[in-house]
């Protein structure tokens, strides 16, 4: 074989794989911020309606809107800005590395948190015992959502010690004790326990609600359809998290185990190879979470997408338009507050 043709295939693969991260940073993350910042505006508007402010589970949601767009700003947004205008700030001041580095890793903590708290809140909504089911209430949504709040700003502490910037101007761990902490945090506390919680509650809650259904109307819990479609919105939102994080975690795992490897090994391609990975699974993919939770939503509720409707055309609109079932859109139909008791 001539080595001159193996070269050119490498250099051309080498190529193909750069183009596709540069791709990933010029295309992918400007349009995942636009699209995740407009939904999460949006959820934050729905969530803030009457028919949505006294559910329990839509206040999670609804926090958790909030922790998903200050990760946008301060994860997706800062590291557009350096890339498209070489001008990385994080990279020479102390306090915006570590300022930045706090608030992700909080509002990720969050995000994930009121998620797993919500699987929770609909879980025991399909409960028959009514002590479970008046754990469903805003006052102790409220009470729950501060708790998760004041937690994740703890545990997240010990990013404003481990990270600074380097010589190479980069805000990075500065040191092998900060390495090993953030990475107990990454997988116990922002992938483990939520992946392991959020799977084994919604399978929990799709069980309850079969075994619901099949029982008779005297022992039936009663649970309202628009509580059947929050939990389908809640599920949707655990198959995206569980999609977009595994291959981050698997990607971390395998930089873990290669770092040590001598350069020797390090190919051109296996360097352009790496590269791509740690931007499409990482500075791409880690936000994809964040940023379609809105879309999601729209898929599987139909009551959301009610709530959405009439959110962007105003009511007097809405009162001028000819309705064939004048109830359709009324508010008893939308995902309205839903008290714990049967």
């Amino acid at each position: 074989m001539n080595p001159n043709a193996s070269t050119t295939i490498i250099d051309s693969s080498v190529s193909r794989l750069v183009f596709a991260r540069i791709g990933f940073q010029q295309v992918g993350q400007p349009i995942l911020f636009t699209l995740g910042t407009i939904g999460c505006l949006l959820n934050i508007c729905i969530f803030l309606r009457q028919s949505m402010r006294s559910n329990s589970c839509a206040m999670y949601f609804h926090t958790s809107s909030w922790a998903n767009l200050f990760c946008l700003t301060w994860g997706l947004f800062i590291g557009m800005l350096g890339f498209f205008t070489n001008y990385y700030p994080i990279g020479y001041n102390s306090i915006l590395c570590k300022t930045r580095y706090y608030l992700l890793t909080a509002c990720q903590l969050i995000s994930r948190g009121c998620v797993v708290m919500a699987c929770l809140d609909r879980f025991l909504l399909c409960s028959p015992n009514v002590r479970y089911r008046s754990f469903c209430q805003r006052k102790i949504a409220l009470k729950v959502i501060f708790l998760i709040i004041l937690i994740c700003l703890c545990l997240s502490i010990y990013t404003l010690i481990v990270y600074e910037p380097n010589s190479a101007f980069n805000c990075t761990l500065n040191s092998a004790i900060g390495r090993i902490i953030d990475t107990t945090v990454l997988f116990v506390f922002n992938f483990g326990i939520p992946a392991l919680s959020m799977s084994s509650l919604s399978g929990l809650i799709i069980w309850r609600l079969k075994q619901n259904s099949q029982r008779f109307a005297q022992q039936r819990v009663h649970v309202r359809k628009r509580d059947v479609q929050l939990s389908a919105m809640l599920i949707g939102q655990v198959v995206l998290y569980i999609v977009t994080a595994l291959p981050f975690v698997c990607n971390f795992v395998y930089l873990s185990i290669t770092q040590y490897d001598p350069p020797s090994m390090r190919t051109p391609y296996r360097n352009a190879a790496e590269g791509l990975a740690i931007v499409a699974t990482g500075a791409f993919g880690t936000y994809v979470f964040n940023a379609m939770t809105f879309y999601i939503y729209t898929l599987t509720a139909p009551s959301f997408r009610r709530e959405l409707f009439a959110l962007i055309i105003p009511r007097q609109r809405m009162n001028q338009v000819p309705r064939t079932n004048p109830q359709h859109l009324s508010r008893s139909n939308r995902i309205n507050p839903s008290h714990s008791h049967p």
